[in-house]
């Protein structure tokens, strides 16, 4: 008799799932069978996590608490952090101050867009504010640290295609290089019309396809770089400057002598004196900024953005720190802060910026890897659930959404066209992984957020991107 009932409290039971299992799967056939039908290999390693915005329920889930490296998609995260730091109304400013003695300080504000057109406006402003000569010229390089590359990033990985990070920013820190065939068809010749110049060990030959291929000799501090391959026709490449500083005071000793303002020639580092007088500026919006890391994934302006953050986090802390230890409460669970030195715009303050703004959202970070804010590191760790639970904390408590781009544009250009306005999302891709983070609002109506990471796929990135479109056009026709 006993058996009997526990064989019928177990089919029962099985009943249940079963019904349960059909009546959860049923609305999700179009998801579910974008993965079921994807050509990819078995090797490939697939996390997805799907969730009602508005209820925070999971509709759909596929191996989503696995730890994988998001790539660029990390950006959403790290520039949400940053946002919440800098307040949506902040300006990178690169501001010109004048001392008692006539001396002019160029405070450097962490601008990764500022141009050559930018510091001639500056100089403009510059000139006409203050047209005396300038006795000593300053440069207040102290925004930012100058560790050129996160953990993770080599320059034998990136060069030439990641300029270094660095205070001194202007037009990208790169400079256009080009190339040519002589008139005989035989050589290949190398012209350079910016004021700085690489010293290049020209191997290149002239050959049926254009394959150039750079490298750093002596190191990337010598300025000699080799360059081997081939050529087959005119053509411009960008290459990242090797020396940030001299690259900057070249281009502000052009805008500062095409204004006619008179200056001693050499430039020195110091910080502005406290009452110094600003006479003269150059600002960006952050907004501006954001847009274009979250449709470009800029590396580099989402580096700088991360450190700028983090100082401004950093000088917030430190002086809730010292105004709570001086009336005398409990500040033994603030001991990281003393880890926190004069320089305040460092990936690591960054980090701790990063860490505390989602703690305070509710978030596990405990076993996350946060190596660099862009995504680059192959070391970065997250879990498409936690990035799921961060896009619905986000979307309720951050404007970042409003900086994602839609599809067919940006780094989603000629993909999605039909779900225009419906989706907003940021792109990820290193070798060997692939990621698309976002919310899709349904033709029902219902808004969900998403997390796709692709990993450790063989086939061509057309293929598995192809895959991530299968997914959210599901998640469009959810019911």
């Amino acid at each position: 008799m006993k058996l009997g009932l526990l064989k019928f409290l177990m089919i029962f039971m099985l009943v249940l799932v079963l019904l349960d299992a059909k009546a959860f799967s049923a609305p999700l056939n179009p998801v579910a069978k974008a993965i079921e039908n994807t050509t990819l290999s078995q090797d490939s390693i697939i996390s997805v996590d799907i969730k009602n915005v508005s209820s925070g329920h999971t509709v759909f889930s596929r191996r989503p608490n696995i730890f994988l490296n998001p790539a660029s998609a990390l950006k959403v995260f790290t520039m949400a952090a940053a946002l919440d730091t800098l307040g949506d109304e902040y300006c990178f400013e690169t501001i010109a101050y004048i001392d008692n003695d006539k001396n002019i300080y160029l405070k450097l504000g962490g601008d990764p867009l500022l141009t050559s057109s930018d510091l001639n406006v500056l100089a403009q402003n510059l000139k006409k504010a203050y047209g005396g000569k300038i006795k000593n010229f300053y440069i207040d390089d102290f925004v930012i640290d100058k560790v050129s590359y996160p953990d993770g990033w080599t320059v034998d990985d990136l060069w030439p295609n990641s300029p270094k990070i660095s205070p001194y920013i202007v037009d990208g820190n790169t400079v256009d290089v080009d190339f040519g065939i002589s008139n005989d068809g035989k050589n290949v010749i190398i012209s350079q019309n910016n004021d700085y110049r690489f010293s290049f060990i020209n191997e290149l030959t002239a050959g049926s396809t254009t394959n150039i291929l750079p490298s750093l000799n002596y190191g990337e501090d010598s300025g000699i770089v080799s360059l081997s391959g081939t050529l087959s026709g005119n053509i411009t490449k960008s290459f990242p400057v090797l020396d940030t500083a001299q690259f900057f005071t070249g281009k502000l000793r052009k805008a500062l002598d095409n204004n006619g303002i008179s200056y001693s020639r050499q430039f020195y580092a110091k910080r502005t004196p406290v009452d110094a007088k600003r006479i003269a500026s150059f600002r960006r919006p952050l907004r501006e900024v954001l847009c274009f890391i979250l449709k470009t994934s800029d590396n580099f302006a989402a580096e700088v953005v991360f450190k700028v953050a983090a100082a401004k986090w950093a000088e917030k802390t430190l002086n809730s720190f010292e105004t709570d230890k001086a009336a005398g409460e409990d500040v033994k669970n603030k001991s990281r802060i003393a880890t926190i030195n004069s320089s305040y715009g460092t990936l690591y303050n960054g980090k701790l910026m990063f860490f505390e703004y989602y703690d305070k959202a509710g978030l596990d970070t405990g076993k996350i890897n946060l190596k660099d804010a862009s995504g680059v590191s192959r070391y970065n760790a997250l879990k498409t659930s936690w990035m799921v639970d961060a896009l619905i904390y986000l979307d309720k408590n951050s404007k970042i959404r409003e900086y994602m781009i839609t599809a067919d544009e940006g780094t989603l250009k000629r993909r999605m066209r039909d779900l225009k306005g419906n989706l907003k999302a940021k792109t990820g891709t290193i070798f060997g992984v692939s990621s698309l983070v976002g919310y899709v609002s349904s033709m029902e109506g219902v808004n969900y957020a998403f997390s796709i990471i692709i990993q450790n796929f063989g086939e061509k990135s057309s293929v598995v991107k192809g895959l991530e479109d299968d997914i959210v056009h599901g998640i469009y026709f959810l019911e």
